[in-house]
This record gives structure tokens, sequence and C-alpha cells, in this order.
């Protein structure tokens, strides 16, 4: 489609489904030489070419997320950019209002969707400063910044999320001389397998053709293409900044 990252070394997490695949293919369709991260190692393969390069990894996992890494320093000596996309939804494993949520639901949630994001940063960041600098691009939720209805239970889920904001305005403060921008992309209700469950409710979907001007649902495109821009130089001059792509769901009195 184009050559915005031409020649470039990027990473995505949670590659195998949804907003990390498309994102992953959308990278690759601009020029980048893409090392797509899941757990899930027959939904990588599926997405294989010569320009993504499917990496089985666990981002809870500080010892599988290290060696991933390691071995793209090993391959390439450094890396341009990362997608943090990787993360899960709670109510299968415990998750709910802050009364209801079990100790286990909560150590899942932020042991995928909040230390899964700072480890991935935390193995990316040296190999961008080998670089010269990089783009960091966090997955956040626009459920963080504004907390919907009663209906949205997940209290952990979001809790992570608002936590992937202040991780990544932290990394953008303190690495910002070093030429690594850091921004957080936060989606509304996006079309992808993660929501088909809420997708089902009729309640939410009410609430959210009421609150969305642009429509209730997104498409994983939507969330590629803003990935794309923090990615490439024309975000140059970005950094520390939240994109809701929302259809205007945050901006709902």
């Amino acid at each position: 489609m184009g050559a915005r990252l031409a020649g470039r070394i990027c990473a995505v997490t949670g590659a195998a489904s949804g907003l990390g695949r498309e994102t992953a293919q959308r990278f690759a369709s601009e020029g980048a030489t893409v090392f797509a991260m899941d757990t899930n190692a027959d939904l990588l393969r599926e997405i294989a070419t010569d320009s993504i390069v499917p990496m089985q990894m666990d981002v809870a996992s500080s010892q599988s997320v290290e060696k991933s890494f390691a071995a793209i320093r090993d391959k390439h000596g450094g890396l341009d950019a990362i997608v943090c996309a990787a993360g899960i939804v709670g109510s299968k494993y415990g998750d709910g209002p802050a009364a209801e949520c079990t100790e286990s639901g909560w150590d899942m949630l932020m042991s995928v969707n909040l230390k899964g994001v700072w480890l991935s940063c935390k193995c990316a960041i040296p190999l961008m400063l080998a670089r010269g600098g990089g783009s960091i691009v966090t997955i956040s939720s626009v459920t963080a910044l504004k907390p919907p209805m009663e209906f949205f239970r997940s209290h952990a889920y979001m809790t992570a999320k608002g936590g992937v904001v202040s991780l990544t305005k932290a990394i953008a403060a303190y690495y910002g001389r070093s030429k690594i921008r850091a921004n957080v992309v936060a989606p509304g209700m996006i079309d992808t397998p993660m929501s088909k469950r809420m997708q089902g409710v009729s309640e939410i979907m009410e609430f959210l053709d009421k609150v969305t001007p642009l429509g209730a649902l997104g498409e994983p495109s939507d969330i590629a293409n803003a990935c794309l821009f923090f990615a490439s130089d024309e975000s140059k001059f970005v950094s520390g900044q939240i994109m809701s792509v929302d259809g205007g769901w945050t901006n709902h009195a």
C-alpha cells in the first residue's frame, strides 16, 4: 500500500488476532519487517509472510519476553517500533465490579494487560536506544478514560488499561531526550473476536448507539491506522498523547 515504514523493524504483541493481527499486516504493507508476537502459534502461522515473522511469546512471562527480544537484537541489532496490543477481557477469569472481582481475576488481568505491556516496553527500549530512538504505541481503552455504565463490569480490566496510560506517559517523559516516543491508542468498541460476547448484549449495544455518534462499532483497521500514524514519521513531533479511536464516545456528555 505504501512505504511509511520501509526498512524498519517493528514488533506487535497480540498479533494472532483482532487489533494486533490487523496492525501487523498493515505495518508489513507499509514496508516494515514485523515480528508478530502471540501465544497462539497456529494463528500466527496464518499470517506469516516474508515480512511478517511469527514469534510465539507470552507477554506475562519475563523469560519469554526477554528471549523474544534478544532474538530480535541478535538478528537486527535494534528495534524501530512496537505496538503493545496483547490483552484479555476478564469475566471468565473472575473480573467484575470491585466488590465482586476475584483476586485471581485481578491478578490475571494485571499480569497480561499491564505487566505484559511493561515487560514488552522494558525489553524494547534498549533495542530502540541502540537505534537512536523509536516509537512505542500502547493499546489502552476508552473505558479507562470514561468508565461506562453498570453493565460494563470489568473493573480490573479498566484499571489495568488506566495503568497503561500512566506507564506510557512516564516512558514518554523519561525517554524523550533519547528520541523514544510513546503514545496511547484508546479504542472504543471494535469488531473483533474479543468483543463478540458484548456485541450480543442488547443493553450494551443500545448504550453504544447512544454515546457513539459515528456508530457503535469500529473496525480493526481504524486502530491499525492510528498505530501506523504513531509508528511513522508523520508523528515525529508527537509523544505522550492519547488518541481515542472510539466513534466519539469520550466526547459524549
